[in-house]
């Protein structure tokens, strides 16, 4: 039985209880899998260390482009002032810019530094590494399975309205 289930106990029951038990067990093993990768690839003396906030905006701008302020905070889902610090820290270690637009001067822009796009890239090509190795466990079939399923979780995600 996974840890997470026992941490349930307590907390009211679902509708559906082999739903929520399935749930349950895939999030642990998702998140077991998700910080073996994430480690996999972790430089423990690396002189550039991130919290996962920080490394939730590089990520972002990485993967959509630069965002105005206003949309960074939704995507990452703080408030704006908290967003705002965590931006000030990566544009105080360079990782990150900010900039105007031209077309409304009030408007901030933030975008990925040359380092912090040197920085994204290769996160992602551990990410893909660690991804390539516990793919590797599965044959040819199997993973196209997991992909398609993968690929129906997440667009019945983004069907779910952008607060």
């Amino acid at each position: 039985m996974p840890k997470r289930k026992r941490a349930l106990d307590g907390l009211p029951l679902w509708k559906n209880a082999d739903l929520a038990a399935e749930a349950t067990e895939l999030i642990t093993y998702l998140d077991r899998a998700m910080r073996q990768l994430v480690l996999a690839g972790e430089d423990r003396d690396a002189p550039m260390r991130f919290r996962h906030s920080e490394i939730a905006v590089i990520d972002t701008l990485g993967a959509e482009g630069p965002l105005v302020m206003g949309q960074m905070a939704r995507r990452i889902r703080l408030p704006l002032s908290t967003s705002t610090r965590i931006v000030d820290r990566l544009v105080e270690r360079k990782v990150v810019q900010r900039e105007r637009l031209e077309d409304n001067r009030r408007v901030v822009q933030v975008r990925l530094a040359p380092f912090g796009v040197e920085f994204y890239r290769a996160a992602l090509q551990s990410r893909i590494a660690g991804a390539q190795r516990m793919l590797g466990r599965l044959d040819k079939s199997e993973r196209r399975e997991l992909a398609r399923l993968i690929r129906k979780i997440a667009e019945s995600t983004s069907a779910v309205p952008n607060e």
